[in-house]
This record gives C-alpha cells, structure tokens and sequence, in this order.
C-alpha cells in the first residue's frame, strides 16, 4: 500500500477539465510533487476562513483547493496512510461570482465537502 494517495472529487475533475490545458499540466504537476513531501500540509498554503484546514496550490491565478487526511493503520505495525483529496480547482477572481475560492465555500454549504475546522 503507498503510504500517500491523490483523489481528485468528481466537481474538482469537471473543474480541472474545463481549464486551459497549460493550466491544468501545470496544476497537476504540482498536486504530484505532494508524494514526495514528508509532510503534505507544509508544501502549500494553508486557507483560513470558512475553509480552514483546506490547501491551495497556485498556478499563475488558478487554484486547485485540496484537504489531507491521516489515517493510522494497524496491523503490526503502525503505518501512516495519507490521502489528499482536492476539492475544487479553478480561477482565483477576487469578488467575482465565479472565483474558486467562493464556489468552494458554496461546496460546503452545500454538503458537498465537509468544513475541515
């Protein structure tokens, strides 16, 4: 079993889809450089606000909004599996309707994905 795992939700799929190809390479090459880091949520900035507990990666001024998960599985030994699960990906456009950050916040007050406080 890998010790570190990457999902992507179905919504951040759709989302990472319909942005530019240069944009999407570029977002995807980052969330892969997250298997080689000891410790995941150091890589990135960590958001505040009501989506505290979530990361983002940046590239140029699109976003990919993920949260990690630690799990401790047993069974002799005690192994770390993380999973990191990105939420959201997308333009940040301050203020405007359609910037990732505010569809994200509509994510959780949807249900979709859980307040990660």
């Amino acid at each position: 079993m890998d010790r570190l795992s990457i999902e992507w939700t179905q919504t951040a799929k759709a989302a990472l889809a319909k942005l530019p190809h240069k944009v999407r390479r570029g977002l995807l090459d980052k969330a892969n450089e997250l298997k080689q880091a000891t410790d995941p949520t150091t890589v990135h900035k960590r958001l505040a606000g009501p989506l505290s507990g979530y990361h983002r990666i940046c590239y140029s001024r699109y976003r990919a909004i993920y949260c990690v998960d630690r799990q401790k599985l047993t069974g002799g030994a005690v192994i770390e599996s993380i999973r990191i699960l990105f939420v959201a990906a997308g333009v940040r456009k301050e203020g405007d309707k359609n910037d990732v950050y505010r569809f994200a916040q509509r994510l959780i007050k949807l249900g979709v994905i859980k307040t990660r406080n």
